[in-house]
């Protein structure tokens, strides 16, 4: 084990845990070391920044002739020597915010199904969060390139620090994710100890406070799912489903029938598979805005299979599923009570 203060003072293991740290290559374990050695001072922070610049940012501009790498090594060098010989505090401006282009963000909510265009375009390690309220989806692109889609009351907490090996997001909610493919930073879904990690893949992620499972849907790619309460590394193959219980912490893998079925929310549709009544109100909830109670327990067992647009309004809706004469329903307001025949 290499104890930080190892790190701080043999400067030649220094640099190779440091550009291991960098290329993504380190294990958890000493990421973490290295992270807390970089805030235990503005000059440990100094060194991982100039290490960063003379590894990559130099690295893209010698591709147009326009930096000497020696140079820039020999540069960091003696920035590191002569930081390490002074007391002198600097106050440093942090390399993200040197490089960040001004953040802009552009978002317009529209209700009852429409879909929220939102552009993230800030660069730094700052983290970035969106959320869709009742009746709202959204679309996201995030710094990385990746494109997410929200569904409604679904919330997304986005962070990548350049001095971190994987790009993490915290998902509450329903995603649809197009990640943008780089071996050195992956990118991690994590729910309540879940972790969904891919390298670049499309995929659905369906994680409901209020929900019994997570549930992940593969389309492209691969993507490697773990929780804090199985010893396994589940990995699923395109055309695959991921059905975790959160409260067992059992799970099953089952084959996707059709992509368009799982993807069906993004395009404005309600697809109902064989849900419970009691499921089919939760998802009535979230897009309409109302507040759906039972008269009885026989009633939220009811099974259905049945498609809607999300610009139907609800109250067709339920009169539709009416017809089969096994519930009614009452309105007062925005508070409907639904009861078995």
């Amino acid at each position: 084990m290499v104890c930080i203060s190892y790190i701080a003072h043999k400067m030649e293991m220094e640099e190779l845990i440091l550009i291991k740290y960098l290329k993504g290559t380190l294990d958890a374990e000493l990421c973490q070391k290295v992270e807390e050695w970089a805030l235990l001072s503005e000059e440990n922070k100094k060194i991982l920044e100039d290490l960063y610049v003379v590894m990559f940012v130099n690295d893209r501009m010698v591709a147009k002739n326009e930096v000497d790498v020696n140079k820039a090594y020999t540069d960091f060098q003696r920035k590191k020597t002569q930081l390490s010989a002074t007391s002198q505090k600097t106050k440093t401006i942090q390399l993200w915010r040197k490089a960040a282009a001004v953040a802009a963000i552009s978002i317009v909510v529209l209700l009852s199904g429409a879909l929220t265009m939102i552009t993230l375009l800030e660069r730094n390690s700052q983290s970035l969060m969106v959320s869709t309220k009742l009746g709202e989806r959204a679309q996201v692109t995030l710094p990385d390139g990746s494109t997410v889609w929200l569904n409604a009351c679904s919330k997304l907490e986005y962070r990548k620090s350049f001095f971190s090996p994987k790009r993490k997001t915290q998902l509450s909610g329903e995603a649809y994710f197009d990640v943008a493919h780089n071996k050195r930073f992956p990118f991690v879904v994590m729910n309540n100890g879940s972790e969904i990690k891919v390298l670049g893949t499309k995929f659905n992620v369906k994680c409901n406070e209020d929900d019994d499972y997570i549930i992940t849907s593969l389309m492209e790619g691969s993507v490697q799912f773990s929780d804090v309460n199985i010893r396994s590394l589940i990995k699923l193959k395109p055309n695959e489903k991921l059905i975790f219980d959160k409260n067992t912490h059992q799970f099953e893998v089952e084959k996707i029938v059709s992509q368009e079925d799982v993807t069906a929310w993004i395009n404005g549709k309600l697809l109902f598979e064989n849900n419970s009544l009691e499921e089919i109100a939760r998802s009535l909830e979230k897009h309409y805005n109302v507040h759906i109670t039972f008269g009885d327990e026989n009633a939220k067992n009811i099974r259905f299979n049945a498609e809607f647009e999300m610009a139907d309004n609800i109250y067709q809706i339920l009169s539709i599923l009416e017809l089969t004469d096994k519930f009614t329903y009452q309105i007062d307001n925005r508070n409907i009570v639904i009861s078995s025949r």
